[in-house]
Order: C-alpha cells, then structure tokens, then sequence
C-alpha cells in the first residue's frame, strides 16, 4: 500500500477490533521541552486522516506548552495484538474550536469531570484532596451538562515521515518508510 494514511487506517481497524486492552487508541505522543529533552506521554487518539492526527489535551499542558514552543512532535504506537509499531513525525497545529467541541461532546462524563475539574501536571496537595475535589465536583454537575472548558482542545499533527513495523517471530521484520514529497508519499523499505 503506498498511502501510508490508508495504511495507518487499516491497522488502527485491526487493532480496535482485535484484542482484549481497553485503551487500544492509546498513542506515545512525543515533544520537546523548554530545556532541549524529549518528552513523551500516552494520549487517546481521536482521528487520523490525510488532514492529520487528533490528540486532545489542556493547552495549558506541558505537552501544550512544548507544542507552543516546538510544535515539531511524534507520534509512536505499538499495539501488540496486531504486531505492528508505527512511528510518525510532523508538525503539530492548534484544532478549531468547533472540532475541540465535537471531541468534548464525545468524552465519558467522568473524564469531562474529571477535565474541567483538575489542573493537569500542577502540584497536588494529597492524594486524598484529589478525591475529595473529584466528589465534590461530581455533586456540582449533577444532572447539568458539562461545557468544555476553554484551556481544552486539541493538536492535529501533519505527518511528514511514518515508519511502520510489522513484527516477526522470524525477525525479519518488515520495515516501510513512507516520506511526504509535496502532495504525495515516497516509500522505501528499511532493514530490520
């Protein structure tokens, strides 16, 4: 297959159909920090098109503030089940407001809670203070709707480069690199 996003597509199927994991839209999402270090956490990819691929987040975030900063990022996934590891490069650009909605509107109750409830990364008292936090907001929206917050919305990353693994018992495993050359994709093939 020469679209690497037709590729990405049909992989991401096979994995969401197969398998036992509840989390299988997990992606490594990957940036660089104030001080030059990569910087990598485990987001829930919410689309992947020709357009690019959706994460969310606070854009207060330290992946937020990476992104500001730098906003060339990866994007690496290895879903087992389907023996198959995809690395991604490109940059990454701010989601409309309209989309951020859409994701919002598509999220468990519990996590829109828990989002608008908690300032990701920021230092925390007690373990004991975030549950009682969590209770009392869960009281709070009680039969009412839970507006996206406006430091919340998302990242689609334009893919320059995507690596796809297909793993082997054998070890020869089968290495494809895909490269955007203006509007299309340039293959080759890497060694295991």
């Amino acid at each position: 297959m020469h679209d690497p996003i037709e590729r990405f597509q049909s992989v991401w199927r096979d994995a969401k159909s197969r398998g036992s994991s509840k989390h299988r839209n997990a992606v490594c999402v990957s940036t660089i920090d104030a001080d030059g270090y990569p910087s990598s956490r485990f987001v829930d990819l919410k689309e992947a098109e020709e357009a690019g691929f959706v994460f969310c987040t606070h854009l207060d975030s330290c992946k937020a503030l990476d992104i500001t900063r730098n906003p060339k990022a990866g994007i690496t996934l290895w879903w087992e089940h389907v023996a198959t590891q995809v690395r991604i490069q490109g940059v990454c650009a701010a989601i409309p407001d309209h989309e951020a909605d859409l994701h919002w509107a598509g999220r468990l109750r519990d996590a829109q809670i828990a989002t608008a409830t908690f300032q990701q990364s920021r230092p925390l008292t007690s373990l004991e203070s975030l549950a009682e936090q969590y209770e009392r907001a869960i009281a709070a929206h009680e039969g009412k709707p839970i507006p996206r917050p406006t430091n919340w919305g998302g990242f689609r990353l334009r893919a320059e480069r995507m690596e796809f693994l297909e793993f082997k018992e054998s070890r020869l495993h089968a290495r494809t690199v895909y490269t955007r050359v203006g509007s299309g994709w340039e293959q080759a093939f890497l060694q295991p």
